[in-house]
């Protein structure tokens, strides 16, 4: 099995895995950045009980969820953080990255704060940087800290308190949420951290009216929410090529790059050098395939389209592991 670190192959055994023998090195700070800004949550939980003064417990956590085939670059995230928070098995074929002690916490915020998120989860981390503080300082212990704490949560990620909570603590008023702002330079590790969350290779095989009755287009895709325009419409300027689009619904929109020159000159050489991680790194590799394949006009060809419909047949969710 191969593991993904500082941009070289690592093959490893499955007792290496379990052990942990290989998170020798360390991922970019800006990859785990990038990463998290695709993939994390930061979350403030809060439950009845009654033994506690504020009658309510509080729980801080940092998360990443992923499907299983990720539990290398899991590993290796966690290893980054010194090793802080757990890893494991959740339903539904998914695996969890979880860090939730406040001296564990503290970690993940020293990182956060020496490499910043850029993308709108940074007013979330603000908000829950607040948080910490507070119950860090023990405040939480009191019913004016619980409050402000809530004041936090009902401004985080989609917003709102539970009916129970209004209930029991009503007057509960949202913070205002931060405004983020684009950094001038965004990291090209940063980048790689994120289209290893966000990105999207394949291949679009199509009925279309030549030789072989099928035209085929390499699709270079990040999808975010429409919150993030902003930051979707800046990968068009650093990759100098591309376009945005935002879907009918109006919630989120795409990042695409279709051009077969655009991704063979510009798309391909970036991410060889600043490579992706984990499942995405196989689906990147047979991407880079069908570009020689079509670079060498073989798509023209009976042999080259089949060649082409085999990696396609066996890219992301197709993809076994």
């Amino acid at each position: 099995m191969k593991s993904y670190l500082n941009n070289t192959i690592v093959n490893t055994t499955d007792s290496e895995i379990e052990s942990g023998n290989k998170y020798r090195d360390k991922l970019n700070p800006y990859f785990i950045t990038g990463f998290s800004d695709a993939e994390s949550s930061f979350l403030i939980g809060s439950y009845k009980d009654d033994k506690r003064k504020t009658g309510w417990i509080v729980a801080l956590e940092f998360t990443i969820v992923l499907h299983e085939k990720e539990e290398i670059l899991l590993e290796a995230i966690r290893n980054f953080f010194s090793g802080v928070g757990i890893v494991k098995k959740v339903n539904n074929n998914l695996i969890r990255y979880q860090v939730r002690s406040i001296n564990d916490l503290a970690i993940i915020i020293a990182h956060f704060d020496q490499y910043p998120l850029i993308s709108q989860k940074w007013s979330d981390y603000q908000l829950f940087r607040q948080a910490f503080q507070i119950v860090n300082r023990k405040e939480h212990l009191s019913i004016e800290g619980l409050k402000k704490i809530l004041s936090l949560k009902a401004s985080m990620n989609k917003g709102g308190l539970s009916d129970k909570l209004k209930g029991a603590l009503p007057n509960i008023i949202p913070v205002q949420r931060p405004l983020s702002e684009l950094p001038t330079n965004i990291s090209p590790y940063w980048l790689a951290g994120f289209i290893t969350g966000e990105g999207c290779f394949f291949i679009n095989i199509y009925k279309a009216t030549t030789k072989l009755g099928f035209a085929v287009t390499l699709v270079f895709q990040v999808t975010q929410h429409s919150r993030d325009i902003e930051l979707m419409k800046r990968l068009i300027s650093f990759f100098e090529c591309g376009r945005y689009a935002l879907r009918s619904n109006k919630d989120y929109g795409d990042f695409l790059v279709t051009t077969f020159s655009d991704i063979y000159d510009k798309i391909l050489p970036f991410f060889q050098k600043y490579e992706i991680k984990g499942a995405k790194a196989d689906d990147f590799a047979d991407f880079c395939k069908a570009a020689e394949i079509i670079k060498a006009k073989g798509h023209l060809t009976s042999d080259g389209l089949n060649k082409l419909l085999d990696l396609k047949e066996g890219m992301n969710k197709k993809r076994l592991f």
